[in-house]
């Protein structure tokens, strides 16, 4: 069956797909908040709310609400991100009516205490204290410098500690509410259960209004040159961790430049994964990930080397990318397509999967990029050589690139010795 997506009466967005051969069905419950919805004095507020809902998730206590979830065998997982909450149940199909009424409890309007507040602030505290930094949240810290996409998930103590009890049922009733809430179910559920959803959703009150999309650019995008293009992080080690990034605007379609970055960069076969790994083995690992924000994309490449191969490994990485624009083979062509044409359907294996992948395209970033394995695959199977080249040959270039260094070596030698590569070493107009 093939997804359904509907604007009901009181503002929910409501997103299904029947899935017949699975053994299982994801709901979640999404909101248009986060960390970009924030100021300095509020921030970590929506992850805090995150948090209070599993203290009281509408009419059920803390204890009544797991002992619901794990009668059926299952748990609700929830995640802040800076521009959206979600929470997510995935159950086997006889717990999927069960599952449903619980989980949508969270679109019904309550407060919370002061005492339920004080509680878990200690709990956010800890985890304050405690936050490992990923990979990603640590390069976005950098890439998104001095624009809302700074600001942590979290907040700080400081800023938890003055939000008041007001400050937090203002702002669920705010951005917690029907009209800017997402209702996807996803996975084996009959034509019975889902007409018995829809009339659960119906009786729903109105709230609230649909939040505005915030697109937050990091500073000089598309607009790189040697005076803003540089993060260059000192450490103490003989090894040097570079991540190379690229702005891409959106009028790019999603799908070209998703098979592109996997040629270059995504696989053991790849192209900088067999020169700079298996040809010269300056380092044991690529990492490229393409991510999706409101309004553009980017395309990040990190590796670490020694110090000692700092310059030549750069060297060889930016000859690849020219020769790169000059001719992609069909081979290349041939050695990456499948992952994304056959193997798409994959996705509709996999209930959870699917459906974060339905509200990230159809609620987030709406309008961003088809969300349907089926049409995506389709997509696919018209991309040309002719397409990838071109795309190449438009992002690849010196007003889109940006860096992240961190080394020991002297900072004004890694600069000149980049720049030098971009200016001089490769005469082409790929990085003039």
């Amino acid at each position: 069956m093939e997804k359904k997506l509907v604007k009901l009466k009181n503002g929910i967005t409501f997103i299904s797909q029947k899935l017949d051969n699975v053994h299982s069905v994801t709901i979640s419950v999404n909101f248009k908040v986060g960390s970009l919805y924030e100021d300095q004095i509020n921030n970590g507020i929506t992850h805090l709310i995150e948090h209070l809902f599993f203290r009281q998730w509408d009419n059920l206590p803390q204890k009544q609400l797991y002992y619901e979830m794990q009668c059926m065998g299952a748990e609700i997982a929830a995640k802040t991100f800076h521009d959206y909450v979600s929470f997510s149940i995935t159950v086997t199909p006889d717990s999927f009516i069960k599952a449903f009424k619980l989980i949508t409890k969270c679109l019904n309007k309550f407060d919370w205490t002061d005492d339920i507040v004080k509680i878990e602030k200690k709990v956010v505290y800890k985890q304050i204290e405690n936050d490992y930094q990923t990979f990603d949240n640590w390069i976005d810290s950098y890439y998104f410098k001095d624009t809302k996409y700074e600001k942590t998930i979290m907040g700080t103590i400081e800023s938890v500690q003055s939000i008041s009890l007001k400050d937090i049922n203002s702002w669920k009733d705010k951005y917690f509410c029907s009209n800017n809430s997402c209702v996807a179910i996803t996975g084996n559920y009959s034509d019975e259960d889902f007409l018995t959803v829809q009339n659960i959703l119906s009786q729903i009150n109105s709230s609230g209004k649909l939040a505005e999309t915030i697109i937050c650019y990091p500073l000089h995008f598309e607009k790189r040159n040697i005076s803003n293009r540089y993060s260059l992080i000192s450490n103490d080690t003989d090894i040097s961790d570079i991540t190379i990034f690229f702005d891409i605007n959106k009028d790019y379609n999603y799908e070209t430049v998703r098979l592109l970055s996997s040629i270059l960069g995504e696989g053991c076969g790849s192209l900088l994964s067999m020169i700079l790994r298996e040809n010269y083995n300056f380092t044991d690992d690529i990492y490229t990930n393409l991510t999706c924000y409101c309004g553009f994309r980017r395309l990040s490449i990190s590796f670490s080397v020694n110090n000692s191969d700092f310059i030549e490994s750069l060297h060889h990485f930016f000859k690849s990318l020219v020769d790169f624009r000059k001719e992609i083979s069909t081979n290349d062509y041939l050695t990456s397509i499948n992952f994304f044409t056959k193997n798409q359907l994959f996705d509709l294996d996999n209930s959870n999967e699917l459906n974060s992948n339905y509200v990230l395209c159809d609620f987030v970033l709406y309008p961003s990029v088809i969300s349907e394995p089926i049409k995506r695959k389709e997509k696919y199977e018209k991309i040309t050589l002719k397409d990838l080249k071109k795309y190449a040959n438009d992002i690849f270039i010196a007003k889109n690139l940006s860096l992240l260094i961190q080394t020991n070596l002297d900072k004004k030698l890694v600069k000149n010795s980049i720049e030098k590569m971009i200016k001089t070493l490769y005469m082409t107009d790929c990085f003039k």
